[in-house]
């Protein structure tokens, strides 16, 4: 059985506007399980406008991790490790429609996976550069419910990513909620489900989730690995 890894998705901020909101956004964050790891950050300029209003977005990001996984070869299990690092640059637009925000954006991504030992039936080692497409959505339901879409693909390695979040916000902008999330490449998918908690203050917020992860090759495996995911994010 082998396993994958992929960039989690960019964190974003309720689009609630600030007192006085910057026009810089940077987060940063760490995603575990019990066989990958991954460290990432990054920024999003709003190079006309706050951050929170309508305009062009640019956005540069990046990551390094490592995962292992198990695979039969010669009729024998062999492990192999890995080590992979992720690189993109996107420019968007923001568009604000009543309680909706929807951001799209459109770039080059390069993602690398190194596996000791060589592995000959793993199709996603080595480096690949190719475009990438990202939305993402947030909608408030009403003075405390909210729900978030993050979508991406690029063509390197075909890799691609889904999360939907459902919080309701227990206490001024302290929110409680659960997560569903995908992702995927030439080597097979990840799926995971889970809680989070998060809390947003003028300025930036901060979010801790985890729950459990499967994965999905030959055969379904059910969602048993449990994972991590701390994200912070601030503007200014």
């Amino acid at each position: 059985m082998a396993a994958l890894s992929a960039p989690p998705l960019d964190a974003h901020a309720d689009p609630k506007p600030n007192p006085a909101p910057g026009w810089r956004e940077i987060w940063a964050g760490v995603d575990a399980a019990s066989h990958v790891w991954l460290v990432y950050s990054g920024i999003t300029v709003a190079p006309h406008s706050d951050i929170f209003s309508e305009g062009i977005r640019l956005r540069v990001a990046g990551g390094y991790g490592g995962y292992t996984y198990v695979g039969e070869r010669r009729t024998q299990l062999q492990t192999f490790t890995a080590e992979t690092a992720y690189a993109e640059a996107l420019v968007g637009y923001l568009k604000r429609l009543g309680p909706l925000t929807a951001k799209g954006f459109v770039g080059i991504a390069a993602i690398e996976h190194d596996v000791a030992p060589l592995d000959p039936e793993n199709p996603v080692q080595g480096q690949e550069v190719g475009p990438k497409l990202v939305a993402e959505f947030w909608i408030n339901m009403g003075a405390s419910a909210w729900s978030s879409v993050d979508l991406s693909w690029t063509s390197a390695h075909q890799t691609s990513a889904a999360r939907l979040r459902s919080g309701y916000r227990v206490w001024a902008d302290a929110s409680l909620g659960i997560e569903a999330g995908l992702n995927a490449n030439d080597l097979g998918e990840d799926a995971r489900a889970g809680l989070f908690a998060r809390y947003a203050w003028n300025g930036g917020e901060f979010s801790l989730a985890g729950g459990f992860a499967g994965r999905f090759l030959d055969d379904a495996q059910s969602l048993r690995d449990p994972y991590v995911t701390v994200n912070w994010l601030t503007q200014f």
